[in-house]
């Protein structure tokens, strides 16, 4: 593994990304992810992807429809990449649909997960406890339990459910199209550590902060400034920077691990309650809630901006090379690890 980007794919993804509205980890984030695992396929694995998500059943109105002028359609590796960013950014596309394929294919709690869940290799809750004692954990379902779609209710369910739909080619092609999509854009969202967990306290945030968006801040609230990141550096200098920084990547260990989900959404948990939310906003929550006020806006130092970047970087950049090892190892069965409780 280890490759240099294609400046021509290069600049055909970035150029869509900056055209597309901005969403969560935002479409510039999925996209990048998916530009990353587009370095590391193997060609019969990326040839496997295309073929399955040509069958998907909107394919000619939310990919060939909307391929820019400037994406060359006759190169394939330039095609190919945009369609897997596309994809990767799907499921965001879903939730704008007209209302009736919208309630087909939008599956909004499938893009995050109750902090207190637990399961696998997340053996400690996501959740910050601000004044009050930790909510008592919950205990996961193992993958296996999962029977019908109406039982996956968060993104670690999605992914083990997704995953055994993408890898039963018995499945009706449209279905295993969706799936991918889906798999693309959650191997994403677990890698932000504001999908993983929240804040709680006993006034303000009873019923948690719905993983930052209830925390304003100078740069929006802190859920809004973790998606868009790399916004402000530049697209072009975010990828540069993800792919030069993976070239001493120890990909042996990478390739070595097991491909579970859940170990992923542990590592973005010790994120958010180790680096997301500082002492200065337990701080005020707490000071708030004794004077019985609304929380004051919280100011973002220029070191959190600047730490904030660098782990996006990071974690868009494992997304990446995760997806394409999930896509690499097989395409025929989903990694045994992952479903593992």
């Amino acid at each position: 593994m280890g490759k240099i980007l294609s400046r021509s794919l290069l600049a055909g993804v970035i150029a869509a990304a900056a055209a597309a509205p901005a969403l969560a980890w935002d479409s510039v984030g999925h996209r990048v992810s998916a530009l990353v695992a587009n370095e590391y396929l193997e060609p019969e694995a990326r040839a496997a992807l295309i073929g399955i998500l040509r069958e998907h059943p909107r394919f000619d109105e939310d990919f060939l429809d909307q391929v820019p002028s400037f994406i060359d359609v006759d190169d394939q590796r330039e095609f190919e990449g945009w369609l897997l960013g596309q994809a990767a950014f799907w499921p965001d596309i879903a939730r704008g649909l007209p209302s009736g394929e919208r309630d087909r294919y939008h599956r909004g709690n499938w893009h995050y997960i109750d902090g207190a869940w637990l399961r696998g290799a997340a053996t400690e809750q996501g959740n910050n406890y601000a004044g009050i004692a930790p909510l008592p954990s919950i205990s996961g379902i193992d993958a296996k339990s999962i029977s019908a779609e109406a039982e996956v209710d968060n993104i670690v369910l999605a992914l083990d459910y997704n995953m055994a739909l993408l890898s039963d080619q018995a499945a009706e092609p449209g279905r295993r199209a969706v799936a991918l999509c889906w798999i693309l854009h959650l191997v994403g969202d677990i890698h932000q550590p504001l999908h993983t967990g929240s804040l709680h306290s006993a006034r303000l945030f009873d019923s948690g902060d719905a993983g930052g968006n209830g925390i304003d801040t100078d740069h929006g609230n802190l859920h809004a400034t973790w998606d868009r990141a790399l916004r402000e550096q530049g697209i072009l200098a975010s990828v540069e920077a993800i792919i030069a920084a993976q070239r001493s990547l120890d990909w042996e260990a990478l390739e070595s691990e097991p491909l579970d989900w859940t170990a992923w959404m542990a590592e973005s948990r010790e994120l958010v309650t180790s680096v997301v939310y500082t002492e200065a906003m337990l701080r005020e929550i707490l000071e708030a809630e004794a004077e019985y006020r609304p929380m004051r806006e919280i100011e973002l130092s220029e070191d959190y901006l600047d730490d904030m970047r660098q782990i996006a970087e990071q974690r868009l950049g494992l997304a990446g090379a995760r997806i394409a090892l999930l896509a690499n190892s097989s395409l025929a069965a989903a990694p045994q690890q992952a479903a593992a409780d």
